[in-house]
């Protein structure tokens, strides 16, 4: 009975030694897998044919460990970060830019009946449409300390001035931002994300200069700190905090392009960009600028 009680100690002892031993690496480890497969990330393409009911380009994007998802005017996607499409579903009128919260996507809207913003669950399950005080309709979207920044409305023609309008996690009106960044742009705010404990705005600007500002970098108070010469209108958000593979020193965020395969169908790009709280440096593994 000694004997086996103490080979039975050991044993637990020794298991205990190797689990201890595994959480403190884990948790020490400055890196993780995830954070690791995106220190050098390559550019995610979907294949030709993902899209084919999808109408325009991407409106926006936004992502968590296991998925991105992907707006068009008529429809949304998920996809896995291989570029596969998981599911798909269709959008009424305009969608626009998607942004996650406590569990929750939520998709900007134009909508003709005057809702701004529609909750799914993460399969794609359509829960509620919200309407908003002073946003009839909307483009960007991103959730930040509890609150919602939402873009618009807009007018076609050129302008300067943008309206922001901050709402509270239960989209009640908090206050209403005027943000000019001294160039002229068209409709409202088109994709926005948040990070850093800034807020990053991107617009359809007028400029053809491709040294212009096309992103505003601005505040949770509506302060213009920074401009961006980077075109994030097709979407752009922060990468989870598991997938980062430096936050001391700058967020990884996940920026979209629209493009046509050889065939001519709709393919979706996806490159990453580091945002240091200022400026945004090219962190795709070939170094290009697209």
């Amino acid at each position: 009975m000694h004997r086996r009680f103490t080979f039975c100690f050991n044993v637990f002892y020794m298991l205990s030694l190797v689990v201890g031993t595994t959480a403190f690496y884990a948790h020490f480890s400055p890196l993780n897998v995830a954070a690791e497969e995106f220190a050098s990330p390559k550019e995610i393409q979907t294949e030709p044919g993902a899209f084919e009911k999808a109408e325009a380009h991407i409106q926006g994007v936004c992502c968590d460990e296991d998925a991105i998802y992907a707006t068009f005017l008529n429809y949304i996607y998920k996809l896995d970060w291989s570029g596969k499409v998981l599911k798909s579903v269709p959008a009424d009128s305009h969608s626009g830019d998607p942004c996650l919260a406590n569990g929750k996507l939520y998709v900007s809207m134009s909508s003709k009946n005057g809702y701004a913003v529609y909750e799914y669950d993460l399969d794609l399950n359509l829960l509620r449409k919200i309407k908003c005080e002073n946003v009839p309709a909307c483009d960007g979207i991103a959730y930040w300390n509890d609150q919602f920044f939402i873009g618009g409305p807009s007018g076609a023609e050129a302008h300067e001035i943008n309206p922001l309008n901050v709402f509270d996690k239960d989209f009640n009106l908090i206050r209403r931002y005027e943000i000019n960044f001294g160039v002229k742009t068209f409709y409202g705010p088109q994709s926005i994300t948040a990070c850093r404990d800034a807020i990053l705005v991107a617009y359809y600007t007028a400029e053809k200069d491709k040294n212009a500002p096309r992103a505003a970098v601005i505040t949770p108070q509506g302060e213009v700190v920074a401009t961006s010469t980077l075109d994030g209108s097709n979407g752009w958000c922060e990468l989870p905090e598991s997938m980062q593979p430096n936050p001391e020193k700058f967020t990884r965020i996940l920026v979209a392009r629209t493009d046509k395969s050889k065939e001519g169908q709709t393919i979706a790009r996806f490159i990453f960009f580091d945002f240091d709280g200022e400026t945004l440096k090219n962190a795709t593994d070939d170094g290009i600028l697209r």
